[in-house]
């Protein structure tokens, strides 16, 4: 049996996915405050019946609580008829609330955004459908992220860990460094290949410029090194409508060749599905298709 380092990281990935609905601040946490209070945050109210709606809770008494919603109609709900109560994310354009994207720390291939989950708060992902990737909110500033092929004679037998630190964030501004590291299943000694990467984002999850720079790496095995020549990205995001976003995500590798790509991302509270093209550019212009599927979990959604 192969107690490795690379194994003992895979093995306490997925043993905190399973243990993820135990932990604090997990999917599984009580969700209706106790007791609620009068605030003017926007909150998404689940009822018993599964009806769901956004409203701001203006007081509570004796298993009553009385909301307004956002086009200010009052209503008066007993406790025991609210399933959930908890804090939306997103604002309100033109009278109706927009929830956040679900995918916000990502961009459109495999570019990170300088965002980071929330503790608690995770997701599943399926690019290109074939190569799935789970993350997870250690910390609110620690995100860990993983996966493996589910074709593996496709793209080789390889596991890829990617954890992100965030190192600064404040309103307009998110900074994150981590890697995305590929590991053989075959060869032991082989160590591993990559990319060290430091990204910013500015701007809102709305509308924001992602930029960033990475270092190729290859450790363990017969050699160690890091490139000396970092990869630029440069990609974007902007929302049109309450569920759908532009999205172009673009890198200049050394050397001179680059990668450019772009598409749009249809969204609700916790599903997103990209769709769009990206362009080698090393001899002429490849085409490839970008498709990728990604359900949140977990956090206050």
């Amino acid at each position: 049996m192969q107690t490795g380092p690379r194994h003992l990281a895979v093995r306490a990935l997925w043993i905190l996915l399973v243990l993820s609905p135990l932990l604090p601040g997990g999917f599984l946490s009580a969700q209706v405050p106790v007791p609620v209070v009068a605030s003017d945050t926007i909150q998404r109210v689940v009822l018993t019946d599964g009806t769901s709606f956004y409203a701001r809770v203006v007081s509570s008494d004796e298993g009553r609580v009385v909301l307004t919603t956002l086009g200010g109609d009052r209503l008066e709900v007993a406790l025991d008829r609210i399933r959930s109560l908890t804090p939306a994310r997103g604002s309100v354009v033109g009278g109706e609330f927009w929830s956040e994207d679900p995918n916000r720390t990502r961009l459109l291939v495999l570019a990170p955004t300088g965002r980071t989950l929330d503790r608690g708060e995770g997701y599943v992902s399926s690019f290109w459908v074939f190569l799935p990737f789970v993350s997870y909110g250690i910390t609110d500033r620690i995100t860990l992220s993983g996966g493996t092929p589910l074709i593996p004679n496709v793209v080789g037998r390889v596991i890829y860990l990617a954890p992100k630190v965030g190192v600064y964030e404040r309103p307009g501004l998110d900074l994150a460094i981590g890697s995305l590291a590929f590991f053989s299943t075959e060869e032991v000694n082989e160590g591993s290949v990559g990319l060290l990467y430091g990204v910013g984002s500015f701007g809102g999850a709305d509308r924001s410029i992602s930029a960033g720079a990475g270092w190729a790496f290859a450790f363990g095995g017969r050699e160690s090194s890091i490139g000396d020549e970092p990869v630029i990205l440069l990609g974007g995001e902007y929302r049109v409508r309450r569920n759908l976003k532009l999205i172009t995500e673009n890198y200049l590798v050394p050397g001179g060749e680059g990668i450019l790509s772009g598409g749009v991302r249809l969204f609700g509270e916790r599903l997103s599905v990209d769709f769009g093209i990206a362009a080698v550019t090393e001899t002429g212009f490849n085409w490839l298709p970008v498709l990728n599927f990604v359900y949140n979990f977990g956090g206050a959604r």
